[in-house]
């Protein structure tokens, strides 16, 4: 083994350079996150996603104070993620760049280069010997995005506004795409999203055209100004407001760029009294979000503190064994001497189906250990169902001590499901099924089509979002969902991500169909998927990729029933996820990889929308859900503050107010029907 020094080391010295050395070797060993030992450095780039044209630089840290890298010199290698031909190969990193302040240029990003994700490889090599000790593949990445169109400021007027009064707008726009841009439009309107239909009658926003027809030179800002782009609408009592300055293209098909003003207040005459609250964040991270403190407040009348019942397993098949384990303890200040434990199984009436004695002769002391018990009921068979399981302390007066009960629901249940989701807490929609799988081990998948980069992104960075901001919000909702549905009992690994781009996906479906012609995202400025950690390393923004993916889940995991949205919602990408879904179903059907008899079950969140309706029939399916399941769906929300902030739990509803159904609609007819939807 070569030593890392060239100078005559001491015995001590040779001996920690060789440890050091070896943990290095063995590091780099094992795959990425199976590591035996921290290895001695990190690479990292000087910003996560950079626009055609500029600069991807690179440095190498040590991963602490004592780690001493100058004896190593480091090449690196780049490549598109998904692809293993290097575009990038053998670019050597000065000697000791660990120790560097400064970042390295280590490529410049062609005009034509592919957007999407690229992958950075490190070989640690002994500046000594030459020879490699370690090579890190891959040690970071970026992505690479296509910026047209920057909106770099909104201002209005003023903040505070009567009803009647003319809202004024100073906007900027910047040019960053290499050439002139012309024909752009330029709107001001209230805030929305473009994507995203008001109802089924409410189709539109009212847009003022603040420039029509504007060219921007090559580099150029340009301000463009109107005096009255809107009149403050008519208001009750003190209303928070925002506004959107929208650029599109010279067809208003394509918008390249969308930000929203600072909030603003429009009060009614003579209001002089505080404004409500903008969105607050209570949590700092995920894994601080509190889902117990709260169930105090939600405690049945009926459940004594002396009896604490389990709540893992609410959710069962008819004709189940339904365990219940509980727990007694004397909570009274006087003891309990031969009392009886008795169950029994009741309807959410009266009706009584099976009791048994638990235990007789038991006593139990004042503030005593609680006592570990179960009862174990056979539910009625005969259909869906909704129970509960009422325990009693008896005493040998018959008077009875402590009380508690659990509800339980019975539904027939699928053998494997598969959920697709337009957006990272659209599974709320499934959250009683989910839970229910998890509860009976029932294999479930959850896909999600987009990261969600645009929902709320502007008010997380309290600014409208550059590509890059836009990247890493869509990676916060991603581990959002990954902790929200973790909640209600899917392991991580069985959530999975497509990296759709938020409100993109009428678009892809109308106007993108080969992945040769990819979709340019409004907020990523990218047209393949950016994201870390996706089921296919950049994905093309196109129909045939969306649904080849959706195909590759189905013939995968063979599910009986299949869940996702609604194919008539006023959100584009809410419907587009049932499109591609359905055409999906439709292929493997054709050609014989799933049956006709796998079930497409779907919900309406958003509600009808303003396009035509589609030709499918329908079924009316209702899940029973029970308090405590619906209760863990009610806390998954939580996880999502990036939509919500603490206004959930502003919210909190006791058990007895929890919707006890879960309803979607089965449509009879996807095998059918297909290319109803291939026009607008």
């Amino acid at each position: 083994m070569a030593l890392l020094c060239r100078e005559k080391p001491s015995p001590r010295r040779i001996f920690r350079r060789a440890v050091r050395l070896c943990v290095l070797m063995g590091a780099f060993a094992l795959p990425q996150g199976l590591t035996s030992a921290r290895p001695l450095f990190q690479v990292v780039t000087d910003n996560i996603s950079y626009n055609a044209g500029s600069t991807v630089r690179i440095r190498v840290v040590p991963s602490s104070p004592e780690a001493d890298l100058s004896h190593l010199k480091f090449l690196a290698a780049l490549r598109y993620a998904g692809e293993s031909k290097a575009i990038v190969e053998g670019a050597p990193l000065p000697a000791g760049s660990g120790s560097a302040d400064s970042y390295n240029a280590l490529w410049r990003i062609p005009m034509s280069a592919k957007m999407g994700r690229y992958l950075i490889d490190v070989q640690a090599k002994d500046s000594a010997s030459g020879k490699e000790v370690a090579s890190l593949s891959p040690a970071t990445s970026f992505t690479v995005h296509r910026k047209l169109v920057r909106i770099e400021r909104v201002e209005l007027g003023k903040t505070f506004y009567t009803p009647g009064d003319p809202v004024s707008c100073r906007a900027v726009l910047r040019n960053l795409s290499g050439g002139v841009l012309k024909g752009l439009r330029v709107e001001f309107s209230e805030r929305h999203w473009p994507w995203i239909a008001r109802s089924s009658k409410d189709t539109k926003v009212d847009a003022f055209p603040m420039v029509n027809d504007l060219t921007l030179r090559t580099g150029s800002a340009l301000e463009v100004r109107s005096e009255k782009a809107a009149v403050a609408r008519q208001v009750t009592e003190a209303t928070g407001q925002q506004y959107a300055v929208v650029v599109w293209d010279s067809a208003r098909q394509n918008v390249y760029d969308i930000a929203f003003s600072p909030l603003t207040f429009i009060r009614p005459a003579g209001e002089s009294n505080g404004q409500p609250y903008p969105l607050q964040y209570i949590y700092p991270k995920l894994s601080a979000v509190d889902t117990e403190s709260y169930r105090q407040f939600s405690r049945r009348e009926q459940n004594s503190p002396s009896i604490w019942v389990d709540t893992q397993h609410t959710m069962f098949a008819p004709g189940d064994a339904a365990m219940v384990k509980f727990s007694v303890a004397n909570d009274t200040d006087s003891p309990w001497n031969g009392v009886t434990i008795r169950a029994s199984l009741r309807a959410l009436g009266s009706a009584e189906f099976g009791k048994t004695t638990i235990a007789e002769g038991h006593s139990f002391p004042p503030h005593g250990k609680p006592n570990e018990q179960k009862a174990q009921f056979v539910l009625p068979s005969d259909g869906p169902g909704a129970y509960r399981v009422v325990v009693e302390v008896v005493a040998q007066s018959g008077e009875v001590l402590a009380g508690g009960e659990l509800e339980l629901a019975a539904n027939p249940m699928p053998n494997s499901i598969l959920i697709f989701c337009a957006h990272e807490d659209d599974e709320g929609a499934h959250a009683g099924i989910i839970r229910a799988a998890a509860e009976n081990q029932i294999p479930i998948h959850l896909v999600y089509f987009t990261s969600g980069d645009a929902g709320s992104c502007d008010r997380y960075y309290e600014h409208s979002c550059s590509p890059g901001e836009a990247l890493n919000f869509g990676a916060l909702r991603m581990e959002e969902a990954r902790a929200g549905v973790g909640h209600l009992g899917v392991p991580r690994e069985n959530i999975h991500f497509l990296g759709l781009p938020d409100g993109g996906s009428g678009e892809i479906w109308y106007r993108h169909a080969d992945p040769d012609q990819p979709y340019l995202s409004v907020l990523l400025a990218s047209d393949h998927a950016p994201y870390e950690a996706l089921e296919v390393p950049n994905l093309p923004y196109a129909r045939r990729s969306a649904v080849d993916a959706a195909k590759s889940f189905i013939a995968r995991y063979k599910p009986d029933v299949i869940y996702t949205g609604h194919p008539d919602e006023r959100h584009v990408d809410h419907r587009t996820n049932n499109w591609f879904v359905v055409q999906a179903m439709q292929e493997l059907l054709r050609e014989g990889a799933i049956s006709p008899k796998v079930e497409l079950r779907v919900d309406q969140v958003y509600g009808p929308g303003p396009q035509k309706a589609a030709p499918y029939h329908y079924e009316k399916h209702i899940l029973l859900v029970t308090p405590e399941a619906r209760a863990r769906a009610q806390e998954a929300g939580w996880f999502y503050q990036s939509q919500s902030g603490n206004r959930n739990q502003g919210r909190i509803r006791p058990l007895d107010q929890l919707r006890r159904e879960e309803i979607h609609w089965r449509i009879l007819d996807w095998s059918e029907h297909a290319g109803w939807n291939d026009k607008e």
